[in-house]
């Protein structure tokens, strides 16, 4: 999955840190941002502002995630899925309380 993903910051958790997987980010053109585990001898230099964004990221997903026909993906063609996925974005921007 990670080969489709160039030229960006890749966010990710401290259960992603190893020199091999930081060599292939680093070598499709990407910054990894991923702080280091406790055990590595050499600490890791990362972008702590952007790693701050990772928890509201996946507070977000988790609330797109809270809409069953999102989450079950009950249509299967993609722009019916890119469309209920449109307006849970809405629902949650306006934060409506709709069920």
């Amino acid at each position: 999955m990670m080969s489709d993903v160039v030229g960006c910051h890749v966010v990710e958790d401290m259960g992603y840190d190893s020199d091999a997987h930081r060599d292939f980010l680093c070598s499709q053109n990407n910054v990894p941002v991923i702080p280091g585990r406790k055990n590595r001898t050499v600490k890791i230099l990362y972008d702590k502002a952007t790693y701050r964004l990772r928890g509201s990221i996946e507070r977000y997903f988790g609330k797109l995630k809270e809409n069953k026909r999102i989450c079950l993906r009950f249509d299967k063609e993609d722009h019916a899925f890119l469309s209920f996925i449109a307006l849970a974005a809405i629902k949650i921007f306006f934060n409506l309380k709709i069920s």
